[in-house]
């Protein structure tokens, strides 16, 4: 079995090579697709790949950032795999706190092809405010943020299909063709939110994006530094808390989500059937 990882970078120089060493502990291949990068980014991923031939280029461009451009990388490499090769969705900006492959192996044996992991959110806090002026910038951005909370679940692994390409003109976290999920997930460190100035940047990044994103475009402007006091701090070697009250509260979230979207299709469709009888009549 072979992993391998795609990944979309725009403006990571601070922490793509960190993340990129962390994947290639178990990826056999990492192909990376830069959308346009400004800060050094991609001078840094030319050179690990120049370095590390398992880290390939395989775009580089200004285009406006869609979900569709995995689904560009994967039609790529794709027919280069067998059945039994797994693909794996990876952020620029996390680190997976486990070896995944032995997980997959046990969903093949399950014959699923779809595996989740459960993202840790690591935020930049007011402890962290009131020491950044001093902060040692040079460090690892993972040694420098560890105040987290454990609040969310995402497809990240899918099969390969040697045979089936991702239609382009879908949007997606894995293939649609990839939908027996394999239910234990692992647990992904995520470093979205760093430095009060790449915070602000990446906001603005998504706000001027028309395609996505929508999760931040409905955030406020003031919610960016979180109390200390509400998350877990990490520490290497221990065991991530995970207690059951977030756990419901993410199941909550998810099923409340769902009756929405529910209701709203279930209203649409009514709306239209009711539009096709007026003209009917």
């Amino acid at each position: 079995m072979k992993l391998n990882a795609i990944c979309i970078i725009k403006n990571e120089a601070d922490i793509i090579l960190e993340t990129l060493n962390n994947a290639l502990r178990f990826c056999d291949n990492i192909y990376v697709f830069d959308n346009g990068s400004t800060d050094g980014s991609w001078e840094l991923i030319c050179k690990k790949a120049a370095q590390d031939p398992r880290v390939v280029i395989a775009a580089h461009t200004d285009e406006t950032y869609r979900n569709q451009f995995r689904n560009r990388v994967y039609n790529m490499f794709n027919h280069k795999f067998g059945a039994s090769d797994w693909w794996y969705i990876l952020d620029a900006d996390e680190l997976l706190t486990e070896d995944p492959r032995p997980m997959l192996v046990k969903a093949m044996q399950f014959d699923r092809n779809q595996m989740r992991v459960w993202q840790a959110q690591f935020y930049f806090t007011d402890k962290d405010l009131a020491v950044y002026d001093k902060e040692d910038k040079s460090e690892l951005v993972s040694q420098r943020r560890r105040y987290y909370r454990i609040n969310w679940r995402e497809p990240r692994f899918f099969r390969n299909s040697p045979d089936h390409k991702w239609p382009e003109d879908i949007s997606g976290k894995v293939p649609p063709f990839c939908n027996r999920l394999y239910r234990p997930s692992p647990v992904c460190r995520h470093y979205a939110e760093r430095t009060p100035e790449q915070i602000k940047a990446r906001r603005e990044i998504r706000l001027s994006n028309p395609y996505s994103f929508l999760h931040v475009k409905n955030k406020s402007d003031d919610d960016w530094l979180k109390k200390s006091a509400d998350c877990f701090y990490y520490e290497e070697g221990k065991k991530m808390r995970f207690p059951l009250l977030d756990r419901v509260t993410y199941y909550a979230s998810q099923t409340r989500y769902w009756l929405i979207w529910r209701f709203k299709n279930v209203m649409s469709l009514k709306t239209t059937l009711f539009n096709k009888m007026m003209k009917v009549a």
